[in-house]
């Protein structure tokens, strides 16, 4: 989990976040479970093969504005076909404990050379609860 204070820099020309704003958050969050499990993001782009976003489903619960505090979490929740994981993310305003947005995220692991989906590392499978797999 990560938590963000929103800024100057997130408000669109309405006064609250922008909607594209909230995925750069989901993502850096998803960065921070992936080093939270020991997965060191750089390392596998050095081997050559990395996660790829291949579906976003977000939902755009409540507003946030300048100076909220924002906890992000990010949950591995399923692994698919030894190919397809979904993650499950919430964004939550600290203060009210109302959620400002939900997502999933469906990702395949991704060759950097052949520019094609592989099978999933155990890494990243472990991620997953046992039981979903």
């Amino acid at each position: 989990m990560i938590e963000i204070t929103v800024r100057s820099t997130h408000i669109d020309m309405f006064g609250h976040v922008n909607n594209a704003t909230y995925i750069e958050f989901l993502e850096w969050s998803r960065v921070r479970m992936a080093e939270d499990h020991g997965i060191d993001l750089l390392a596998l782009a050095a081997e050559g093969i990395g996660p790829a976003v291949v579906h976003l489903d977000i939902n755009y619960r409540k507003e946030s504005r300048m100076n909220d505090v924002l906890l992000v979490d990010a949950k591995v929740s399923e692994i698919r076909n030894d190919k397809v994981g979904v993650i499950t993310q919430t964004i939550t305003n600290k203060k009210t404990g109302e959620r400002v947005c939900d997502a999933r995220v469906t990702f395949v692991m991704f060759d950097l050379q052949r520019r094609k989906s592989i099978p999933m590392p155990e890494s990243m499978k472990a991620m997953a609860p046992a039981m979903q797999q």
